[in-house]
């Protein structure tokens, strides 16, 4: 049985015309891991409710935690979530959810926190090696960008030292998440960023708008060589596609974790 908490809505950041940060104060709230989601409902005043998952992308100050959210163009949730849930506001959540997408890594065995849904966990392999001294390979594909900024964040405050690098596909700058944090990781040279932009390149850029394509990908990401452990995280076909060059490529499966973005 599902065990619901109420979250104080604390902080919110508009990122882009139809998305948004909510950072959330939920008291008691155990903590989570980066990669985790949680779960949000919302309660109409005739009783009526209904709940969506949403990725954490920031987990860093214990019983208080982000999530981005997207909105979708028939979504019940996301709709009210970017556009007019107030500071001071409560909802409620259940969570946190998922240990098989986390950084840094658990070693969770086969089968482990596998599923369907949003934000679902579907990683690939029987397991991990666990080793916190190996190099992290994050790819996001939109808003698929939420649950690796948390282990962005984490990274800077827990283990600066680790080594990780992000390929963002978007469909345009004006669609990017988080653009002054990663302008200020980018200045202060924590993290290098490709970026892969599907519908307008926008000015100045050196790559036409357009998919990435298979050589583009294994040109840009860590070498097998490297022994990176891969996040990847956007909606299915995408994160499928990227998936199966891996594996082509001769990534290792166990080092491969997914996570698909439905919508819901």
């Amino acid at each position: 049985m599902t065990t619901w908490q109420v979250a104080t809505v604390v902080a919110a950041v508009r990122e882009t015309d139809t998305a948004r940060s909510i950072w959330l104060h939920i008291p008691g709230f155990p903590g989570a891991r980066a990669g985790q989601h949680i779960d949000i409902k919302l309660t109409a005043p005739d009783g009526y409710s209904t709940s969506r998952s949403y990725s954490l992308s920031d987990v860093r100050e214990g019983d208080t935690v982000a999530v981005g959210v997207e909105e979708l163009d028939d979504g019940e949730v996301s709709p009210f979530l970017v556009h007019e849930l107030e500071i001071g506001e409560q909802v409620e959540i259940a969570g946190p959810i998922g240990l098989q997408f986390v950084w840094p890594p658990l070693d969770t065995g086969a089968g482990a926190d596998r599923g369907t849904g949003a934000g679902a966990d579907t990683g690939t392999g029987a397991g991990v090696d666990t080793d916190p001294s190996r190099p992290v390979q994050l790819v996001a594909g939109g808003s698929g960008i939420t649950p690796l900024m948390a282990m962005i964040r984490l990274r800077e405050t827990t283990r600066p030292e680790a080594t990780m690098r992000l390929l963002y596909s978007a469909r345009s700058p004006e669609q990017v998440f988080f653009r002054d944090e990663f302008a200020a990781l980018a200045a202060a040279d924590r993290l290098h960023v490709d970026w892969f932009f599907t519908r307008a390149a926008g000015s100045g850029a050196t790559r036409p708008a357009g998919r990435v394509t298979r050589e583009e990908f294994l040109a840009a990401i860590l070498p097998v060589a490297a022994r990176p452990l891969m996040y990847l995280c956007g909606s299915s076909e995408y994160v499928d596609t990227l998936g199966e060059w891996l594996l082509d490529a001769g990534y290792p499966i166990d080092d491969i974790r997914i996570e698909r973005f439905l919508a819901a």
